[in-house]
């Protein structure tokens, strides 16, 4: 007697692997789109952290010091579209330095004193900080914002 051994065809095999195949393809699509919406919050992450730690370091100059750097820029704390790199405080070598990945993010700074009614001098300065970043598909922009007062006035 005979034994007939059972196996597939190649058309079998090839109906199953395209069957198999279709199947995957969404769950390749849902990979790929969570990696992207991963990678946006990381940055967007980073993006708050940088504008936070900013604006906690310009307030905490105060009024007097901001209103000088306003007349004369001895600070260089306005800026715009400048790298995120280097120290975190610039004029200490000790501080902690920021990571490479970082230099994607490019930051702007200004400074604005706030006019009082009847022609006292300015005792609020309006800060605005920008966090830019650019992404594969589109750029990206956090604002910030804070105003430093001179009490006494």
């Amino acid at each position: 007697m005979i034994k007939i051994k059972k196996g597939f065809s190649t058309a079998e095999m090839l109906v199953t692997v395209l069957i198999f195949s279709l199947g995957m393809l969404p769950l390749i699509v849902l990979f790929q789109n969570s990696h992207k919406q991963t990678a946006q919050a990381k940055n967007l992450v980073i993006a708050q952290s940088i504008g936070r730690s900013m604006i906690s370091e310009i307030k905490a100059m105060g009024f007097d010091v901001l209103s000088e750097e306003i007349k004369t820029s001895k600070y260089g704390l306005m800026h715009s579209d400048r790298e995120v790199s280097g120290y975190t405080v610039p004029s200490d070598e000790n501080s902690i330095e920021y990571p490479e990945y970082y230099k994607r993010f490019k930051t702007t700074v200004t400074l604005k004193e706030v006019e009082r009614d009847g022609g006292k001098p300015a005792n609020k300065i309006q800060v605005s900080l920008k966090v830019d970043w650019q992404e594969p598909n589109r750029k990206f922009a956090l604002s910030f914002g804070t105003v430093v007062v001179k009490y006494g006035m």
